[in-house]
């Protein structure tokens, strides 16, 4: 092993570089500066620098559309059959693969069954507003949008022992109840006559739609107790006591992440699935630049002791070497420190040692009938939650009023998403219908959501990604020096990492394409290739999982 050699770069692109690396700017958004590429010098004809880029993920994909439309040669080195690494669709016919109990050889877990024209999102598949770069690549590449809805007021929430089986509270029973009872308290509490104490006491009564008394006694806000009829107007329903809803600690499952900055009330996604961006990058890339993608192409060894970058992987039964001037590797760090490592600094290789990657689990059903947008539910997308080991549940935003549909029936981390992974395919179905029966009693018929319709996958058990992103864990003292690191380039400016493990956004597209433009500008010398002094860790947990 190496040590690290000192790097100098222009302090006149340290400002882009923080906006970049997230050391400025809100760190929860994605926001901030992205390069002008368009001002870089394209390489003379004949002697465009080669690049090695590792993973076909939505950085490495990325890296190579910025790079391939300035003129680099790029070979994008993939090991599964299709590109998008945790950015993937289930369609009807995909082979799922997962390592078996022991870790080892990958095995068939799920054939995708769904009706030709249904999907459904297994790794990423919302964008926010704020996702600027996400949004950008779609407006380039041609690749139409459509909101993505997070939360209506008709989703539920399910508690044990506080909400019947079948039978969990409305959003807006929760959400308006409780604005009631604490407007109603705090009204109690004011005591003066003058203007302020007038217009607060004013505010208190329409912000929790109060009596003439103060007093809370329900609202319309929170649903009738049954429907409009021409010979009666009905009643509002009965409001939720205040120590039901303090007993029930429903604020702890989520319920108000849909007004948290990182997800909002209304996003948007992809027509036809998120793998369109992957898709629209892919053909990009490999039609109209210099990059060739080769697909079942697996690394197993990078070496930086030579002339440019050294890489030996096996394809086609055979184990194969290259070199480029660059590589940029957007291999999964769990991944990447298994591979045979030369000429790496101790710091780096310290660095893929420090930070684990978070487990997470997702399932995915078929309904042969859209029950969820029936006269009795009502939901037209939207994110139910529970205490059950699912954690959550989501309505498509799509397709509304069809006769059928796919729903995301689990979405869950750390010991639930251990414990799921640990399940057998079937098992994980059986757990997940249960989780999604306290939610929803139309899950009790099996001809409604078929069992030989539903798809799972334990991300953390998945070959050639081992985790859903980076933990990083700001309160870890190991884990600054480690993200330092990964901002850095190895072996002489040769050696880079992308991908959202690599950004202030962990678990996010827009984290692996600023990390992709801040590698292209550090190969570009657009930005320094030192990183300063004090980095910022993300908070991994926070902005994954809104907790």
């Amino acid at each position: 092993m190496s040590t690290r050699t000192s790097r100098t770069s222009p302090d006149s692109a340290q400002s882009l570089y923080q906006a970049m690396s997230g050391l400025a700017g809100p760190l929860s958004s994605g926001e901030g500066s992205a390069p002008d590429f368009a001002t870089a010098s394209h390489p003379v004809a004949g002697r465009e620098p080669s690049v090695l880029i590792l993973g076909a993920g939505v950085g490495g994909l990325t890296a190579a559309y910025e790079l391939g439309r300035l003129g680099y040669r790029c070979t994008v080195l993939e090991p599964q059959t299709r590109t998008g690494g945790r950015s993937r669709t289930a369609r009807n016919g995909d082979k799922l693969y997962e390592l078996d109990g022991k870790g080892n050889s990958p095995v068939l877990t799920h054939t995708c069954a769904f009706d030709k024209d249904l999907y459904l999102n297994l790794g990423p598949g919302r964008i926010p507003y704020h996702h600027r770069r996400v949004l950008k690549y779609c407006t380039d590449l041609g690749v139409p949008l459509e909101p993505y809805i997070m939360e209506t007021t008709a989703n539920v929430l399910h508690r044990t022992g506080h909400t019947p089986p079948g039978r969990p509270w409305r959003n807006r029973r929760i959400a308006n109840d409780t604005r009631g009872h604490l407007a109603a308290r705090l009204a109690a509490t004011l005591t003066g006559n003058d203007a302020s104490t007038a217009l607060l006491r004013d505010l208190l009564h329409t912000f929790g739609d109060l009596d003439e008394d103060g007093a809370y006694d329900g609202s319309t806000r929170s649903g009738y107790t049954e429907p409009l009829d021409v010979h009666a107007f009905p009643k509002p329903a009965s409001p939720l006591s205040l120590d039901q809803l303090l007993a029930s600690q429903f604020w702890k499952f989520r319920f108000y992440q849909p007004v948290d900055y990182l997800w909002q009330a209304t996003m948007f996604q992809p027509v036809g699935g998120m793998d369109m961006i992957v898709r629209a990058l892919t053909e990009r890339i490999t039609s109209a630049y210099d990059v060739t993608v080769e697909l079942e192409a697996e690394v197993t060894s990078v070496d930086l002791t030579g002339e440019g970058v050294g890489v030996t992987y096996r394809s086609g039964g055979q184990t194969l070497t290259t070199r480029a001037d660059y590589c940029v590797s957007n291999i999964p760090l769990p991944v990447l420190k298994q591979l045979t490592l030369t000429g790496f600094s101790t710091e780096f290789e310290n660095a893929l040692q420090a930070v684990d990657f978070a487990p997470t689990c997702k399932v995915g059903w078929q309904a042969n009938r859209r029950f969820w947008e029936d006269d009795h539910n009502q939901i037209y997308g939207g994110i139910s939650w529970t205490d059950h080991p699912i954690t959550q549940f989501w309505y498509p935003s799509n397709d509304y009023f069809s006769p059928t549909g796919t729903l995301t029936g689990a979405y869950n981390f750390g010991e639930h998403a251990e414990n799921m992974g640990k399940l057998a395919p079937g098992d994980r179905l059986i757990l997940a219908r249960d989780g999604a029966s306290q939610l929803h009693q139309e899950f009790l018929e099996k001809t409604t959501v078929p069992q030989e319709l539903g798809v799972t996958i334990a991300w953390h058990k998945v070959p050639h990604q081992l985790g859903g992103w980076a933990d990083w864990d700001p309160s870890d003292s190991g884990h600054e020096a480690a993200y330092k690191e990964l901002l850095e380039p190895e072996g002489g400016d040769r050696f880079y990492v992308v991908g959202d493990q690599a950004s202030p956004l962990p678990g996010w597209q827009e984290g692996a394409m600023m990390s992709a433009q801040y590698v292209v500008a550090q190969i570009l010398g657009l930005v320094p290739r030192t990183a300063p002094a004090t980095v910022q860790v993300p908070d991994a947990t926070f902005l994954t999982q809104g907790l």
